[in-house]
């Protein structure tokens, strides 16, 4: 097999588990232009991809796409295998969630320091010019947070989270 063919032999399979991952044919995969983007976790670890459907998609399609998990406007697709055990399992499920903390901020109207009505990743702290408070973590599913962001919508309570979702498991090899 010539190394034209091997690429066009891996580009096949990858579009066929990008299709199946959605939850498509690989005929509708092809109706669609998309663009894959790589989650990784704080590690720099890229547990799945975020596909982004371009504007000009059959309706069908989004339609289908509509119950997927989601990070703002990108459909998830997990990168890892079937579990072959509990430990591999619970690692896969805390794959799809990241910490949050309560945010002080300086308020410098009022020259105070002040508790957002948001919770954020650290990341998502310094994004908004403010620092985590140490010992106010709360693991949630990344779909708890505002799309495209590393912080929670207003007024966020960690306490009545849903506590099941979970990331479906797509293999692409």
């Amino acid at each position: 097999m010539s190394s034209g063919q091997l690429d066009d032999e891996y580009d096949r399979e990858e579009a066929e588990a990008i299709a199946a991952a959605l939850d498509l044919t690989p005929d509708e995969l092809n109706e669609i232009e998309y663009t894959i983007n790589e989650i990784a976790n704080d590690d720099g670890l890229v547990y799945a991809y975020g596909v982004e459907i371009k504007e000009g998609a059959p309706q069908h399609i989004p339609d289908r796409l509509a119950g997927l998990p989601r990070r703002g406007n990108l459909v998830l697709i997990h990168l890892a295998g079937d579990a072959h055990d509990a430990d591999q399992e619970q690692m896969e499920i805390e794959m799809a969630r990241t910490t949050v903390y309560k945010v002080k901020l300086y308020n410098i109207a009022t020259d105070e320091v002040v508790i957002s009505r948001r919770m954020a990743t650290y990341e998502g702290a310094a994004k908004m010019g403010g620092w985590p408070v140490e010992g106010t973590g709360h693991v949630v599913d990344l779909a708890d947070l505002e799309p495209g962001e590393e912080w929670t919508p207003r007024d966020f309570d960690p306490t009545t989270i849903r506590r099941c979702s979970r990331l479906s498991i797509r293999s692409f090899g």
